[in-house]
Parts: C-alpha cells; structure tokens; sequence
C-alpha cells in the first residue's frame, strides 16, 4: 500500500510573506501618507480607506503565509482506497476510486485547477455539515460540474504533476477495485 502525501509549498509561502509584506507596508504608507498623495482626483478619505483595506486584507495573507511556514500543512493524501482532501480537517472525506469518473482541467484566468469528476455529486454536498463549505461545493457543482475543484498553487507538486498523479492512480486503482 503506496500512500503519497502532498503537503504546502515552503517556497511558495515564504513568496506569499514577502508579498503580503510589501502590500501591507504599502498600505500602512498610503495611510499616513494620505493628506500628501492626495490630488484633485482622489480625496485622503478614499486612499487612507485603500490602505486600509490592503491592511487587513494582506494582513491575512501574511498571517495565512506564517501558519503555513510554520507548519507543513497536508493538502491531499492519495491511496489505494482513494482520495482524502483537506486530511488534518477531516479524515473520513475519503473519495473511493470506484466513485470518481475522472479528472479535467479548469482555468480561470492563468490559474489552473483540477476538477473531479464524482459519480455521486449529490451525496457530497447534502453530507457537508459547514454550511460555507456546502454552499462552494454546490457552487462548483453548478458552474464547473464537480464538486471538488483543487489548485495546485500552493501545494509541494506542479499543476502538470498533480494531474499526472491523479491520473495514474485512478487507472491503477479503480481496476483493482472493479475486479
């Protein structure tokens, strides 16, 4: 029994501090700054308000990138039984091979994403007990035909790796399990 563990991208949070931390030394800048950057066209009011909101908004960034530094998070574990997302939340979201039909790309913008393709759409979203978490999955659901949608963006493996991944496992497992 092979089980692969994708866990956060050090390398990719570490980017998202630095940049968080530039947007929020920007928008700290823009706060104080806001009597003298002010012209005609914009008043200090609304650009001490774009500070702010690049405060807290980056602030998270910044808070999110040093909890993931900190800390490996698991985003996936895949196995012969089948796919478990978001592990450290919940282990019992087991995708069993036999219930995924496959995977497709998505793109949204340059963001590549990975849909899975579940023969049982339904049962996943009226099982969800966070009423947030419902409420996306029903969303990608309706706009993109799965429920699960993964991005590769801040994971230790490439878009191109995950679906390579994903792929091999589903031949090599949902065989064993239609025998």
């Amino acid at each position: 029994m092979k089980k692969i563990k994708i866990y956060s991208s050090k390398k990719k949070s570490f980017l998202l501090l630095l940049g968080s931390l530039l947007f929020v030394i920007g928008g700290i800048w823009m706060f104080i700054e806001a009597e003298n950057l002010a012209n005609y066209r914009r008043s200090p009011i609304f650009l001490k308000g774009i500070g702010i909101i690049s405060v807290l908004f980056f602030g998270l960034g910044f808070y999110l990138s040093i909890k993931q530094l900190v800390k490996n998070k698991l985003f996936l574990i895949i196995d012969e039984i089948g796919i478990t997302i978001n592990p450290e939340k919940n282990l019992l979201e087991i995708i069993n091979w036999n219930n995924i039909e496959g995977f497709s790309e998505l793109k949204i913008q340059s963001q590549k994403m990975v849909l899975i393709k579940v023969n049982n759409p339904d049962f996943w979203i009226n099982n969800e007990k966070n009423l947030i978490r419902r409420k996306l999955i029903q969303f990608n659901f309706e706009n993109y035909g799965s429920p699960f949608c993964l991005s590769a963006i801040s994971m230790q493996i490439n878009h191109v790796e995950l679906m390579k991944v994903l792929n091999e496992n589903l031949e090599k497992y949902k065989n064993q399990h239609a025998n």
